[in-house]
């Protein structure tokens, strides 16, 4: 399937006038620990990647992201903060509209890989939570499945997080993953926090814990 990605001729730079925002130190301390004790699962450019109808056709516009560095230990020195990123408009598995728009509201976007291991874990321990009452007013979340593969477990991703009872809206990359690509994701799970003008507050590689993932939402409004 071919993705239609507009590339602007111009550099992704951080939005005019953007306070760099702080964080509070326990987000930050927490974020180190998930990132550095709950491993993401690396991708590599050899992995086979299944056909099927589980991919998407997104229009991606925009620059991307400059790819998370791994063992980045300190929150603020991410390269992406502040950058504008990417917007993103395709399609859930009943082929309804998603989309990652720069709308004025925040977003908490989380990329899922069926066969990851730590992925599996992360979406009922996150739909737990909001379940429970979780999750923070005011901030959208919305997941990406992406790096899908028919010859990988758990497939296909669909019947997973139906299976899962995920509530959360969730958009298909498409065969190259270009989502993932786009915001600069090379491991999952990945989560990237937006605030209301698309630029980007925080990223974290690797599995967050809900403590940590309440107060990287709820910072989103302050």
């Amino acid at each position: 399937m071919t993705t239609k990605t507009k590339k602007p001729g111009t550099k992704n730079t951080p939005a005019k006038k953007q306070k760099t925002r702080r964080f509070p130190i326990l987000l930050i301390a927490f974020g180190v620990i998930a990132a550095a004790l709950i491993a993401a699962v690396l991708l590599s450019s050899d992995e086979p990647i299944g056909s099927g109808g589980e991919y998407g056709e997104p229009t991606i516009s925009g620059s991307g992201l400059p790819a998370m560095e791994p063992g980045v230990s300190v929150v603020e020195s991410d390269a992406a903060n502040g950058l504008v990123a990417p917007a993103v408009t395709g399609e859930d598995f009943d082929g309804g509209t998603v989309a990652i728009e720069h709308d004025g509201t925040p977003k908490a976007i989380l990329f899922l890989a069926h066969w990851c291991d730590h992925c599996r874990a992360e979406v009922p321990k996150v739909q737990a939570w909001l379940d429970s009452g979780g999750g923070v007013e005011g901030v959208e979340m919305i997941s990406v499945t992406t790096y899908a593969s028919s010859g990988r477990p758990n497939w296909p991703p669909s019947s997973w997080l139906e299976g899962e009872g995920w509530t959360q809206s969730n958009i298909r990359d498409d065969q190259d993953s270009s989502i993932m690509t786009a915001y600069g994701g090379n491991s999952v799970p990945y989560w990237v926090f937006l605030n209301g003008d698309g630029t980007v507050a925080l990223r974290f590689a690797g599995s967050v814990d809900i403590q940590t993932l309440e107060l990287a939402m709820q910072s989103l409004l302050g």
